[in-house]
C-alpha cells in the first residue's frame, strides 16, 4: 500500500482540520490525566484482585476509543438536515432506553443504570446532548418556517415536550444530579436566542430559577425543613446527602464514611500532594475512588497543582466554546456551544462541590476523569458536535474573507 493511500485512510478517521486545536489538546490531556488516576485508584484493589489494573486499563482504553468514534462521527458527519428527518425516531429510542432502568435494581438510591454483559450503562447521560440538539434543531427549522418566530410558544414546542417527558422519567429514576444538569442545559438553550416571542417566557424562567435556588437554600441549607420532609419519602437517600454536606463527621463510620474520608484525603495533601500513586484513601476508604470521588484521590496525590491544572484545562475548553458562541450569528450554533459549556461546568461544579462537601453530594462524575463509559461517550459526542459547529463557523468566516 502506497504512503498516499495510507495517509488518506488515516485522514478519514481524523477530526476535521478546522477543529479548534486548543479544545482538542485540553480534552486529550484531561483523558490522559483521567486514565492515570483511574489506574492509580485501582491499585488499592490489587490485594483482593491482583489482575484488576490491566483489566481496568483495557476497559478504559475501550471507553476512550468508543468516545473518540462518537466524537469523530459527530464532528465529521452530523448535519441538522438529516437529523431533523430522523429526530422523532431518535427521541423515541432514547425514551425507551430511559424507561428500561426503572425495571432494574436500585444502585445508590437510583434506578439509572442497566447492565449489559457485565457493563453498566446510564442512558440518561445521552439525554444531555440530545436536549441541546433538539433545541438547536428548532432554531434550524425556524430559518425556513418563519411563522415559528412570530407565534408565541411555537418555536420550542417540540423541545418543551421532549424535556417534560425526559424530566419525569429521570425524576422517577431518582437521579437528582443528572436531573439538575439536564434542567440547566435545557434552560440555557432556551435563554440564549434573542427573539421578541421568547422574551416574556425567558423573564418568567429567570424568576422561577432564582426562586427555586432561593427556596432550596432556605429549605435545605439554612433550615432542616426540606430534609425532614424528604426523609419520609422515597428520596430519603438525598436527605442523608444533605445532612452529610452540613456535617460529614456526625456519622463517620456510617453514611458519612465516604465524604469524611474524602475531606481527610484532601486535607492530608499539601501544595504538591503526596505524589502520583501515593494516595492512602484509595485503599478501601473511598469505595467509589475511581468514579464519584476520583477528585479526592487526584487532589491527595497532586495537591493544589493538580486542581490548578484541572481548572486551566476545563477553563480553556469553556473559554474557546464561548468565544465561538459570541462570534457566530447563527443561533443554532450558539445553543450547541453554550449548552456544551453549561454541561461541562455543571458536572465540574456538582462533582467538585460534592467531594469538598460545599454542596450536597449528587454522584455526578467528573467529566473526562472519572471512570464510566456512558458519561465519557456522552461528553465526547457533545464535544464532537461542538467542534462540528466551530468548523462551520470558521469556514463561513474564511468564505467571508475571501
Amino acid at each position: 500500500m502506497s504512503k498516499q493511500k495510507r495517509r488518506s485512510k488515516l485522514s478519514f478517521f481524523a477530526l476535521d482540520p478546522k477543529c479548534d486545536k486548543y479544545i482538542n489538546w485540553a480534552v486529550a490531556l484531561l483523558l490522559l490525566a483521567g486514565t492515570f488516576t483511574i489506574i492509580s485508584t485501582n491499585v488499592g484493589k490489587t490485594t483482593s484482585a491482583p489482575n484488576i489494573v490491566p483489566k481496568v486499563l483495557m476497559k478504559q482504553c475501550m471507553f476512550v476509543l468508543c468516545g473518540y468514534i462518537a466524537m469523530w462521527f459527530m464532528n465529521r458527519w452530523f448535519r441538522f438536515k438529516w437529523y431533523s428527518k430522523l429526530e422523532n425516531g431518535i427521541i423515541i429510542a432514547l425514551l425507551i432506553m430511559l424507561i428500561l432502568p426503572l425495571f432494574s435494581a436500585e444502585i445508590g438510591g437510583s434506578h439509572a443504570w442497566i447492565l449489559i454483559g457485565g457493563i453498566s450503562l446510564q442512558p440518561s447521560e445521552f439525554a444531555k446532548p440530545l436536549i441541546m440538539i433538539i433545541c438547536a434543531t428548532c432554531l434550524y427549522r425556524a430559518k425556513t418556517k418563519t411563522v415559528m418566530l412570530k407565534e408565541k410558544g411555537h418555536l420550542f414546542i417540540k423541545a418543551w415536550a421532549a424535556f417534560i417527558v425526559i424530566f419525569f422519567i429521570v425524576a422517577m429514576q431518582k437521579d437528582m444530579g443528572t436531573l439538575v444538569i439536564i434542567c440547566f442545559i435545557f434552560l440555557s438553550c432556551i435563554m440564549i436566542p434573542r427573539y421578541v416571542v421568547l422574551q416574556r417566557m425567558q423573564r418568567l424562567l429567570k424568576l422561577f430559577v432564582y426562586g427555586a435556588i432561593a427556596a432550596a437554600i432556605v429549605l435545605f441549607g439554612i433550615t432542616n425543613i426540606g430534609t425532614e420532609i424528604i426523609k419520609h419519602t422515597s428520596l430519603a437517600h438525598i436527605a442523608v446527602r444533605v445532612e452529610n454536606f452540613k456535617d460529614p463527621y456526625t456519622d463517620v463510620y456510617g453514611d458519612g464514611y465516604q465524604p469524611a474520608n474524602s475531606l481527610y484525603g484532601i486535607a492530608s495533601s499539601d501544595i504538591r500532594g503526596k505524589g502520583i500513586g501515593n494516595s492512602t484513601r484509595k485503599y478501601g476508604y473511598l469505595t467509589q475512588a475511581d468514579n464519584d470521588y476520583i477528585l479526592a484521590v487526584l487532589l491527595e496525590e497532586t495537591g493544589v497543582f493538580g486542581l490548578f491544572g484541572l481548572v486551566i484545562l476545563y477553563g480553556m475548553i469553556e473559554i474557546r466554546l464561548f468565544y465561538y458562541a459570541f462570534k457566530t450569528s447563527e443561533d443554532m450554533y450558539k445553543v450547541i456551544l453554550g449548552g456544551t459549556g453549561v454541561y461541562l461546568f455543571m458536572h465540574f461544579f456538582l462533582n467538585a462541590g460534592g467531594v469538598a462537601c460545599l454542596i450536597p453530594f449528587t454522584g455526578v462524575p467528573l467529566l473526562f476523569i472519572s471512570s464510566g463509559g456512558t458519561s465519557l461517550m456522552s461528553i465526547m459526542l457533545t464535544m464532537g458536535l461542538a467542534q462540528n459547529c466551530i468548523c462551520s463557523i470558521r469556514r463561513k468566516e474564511m468564505d467571508r474573507l475571501l
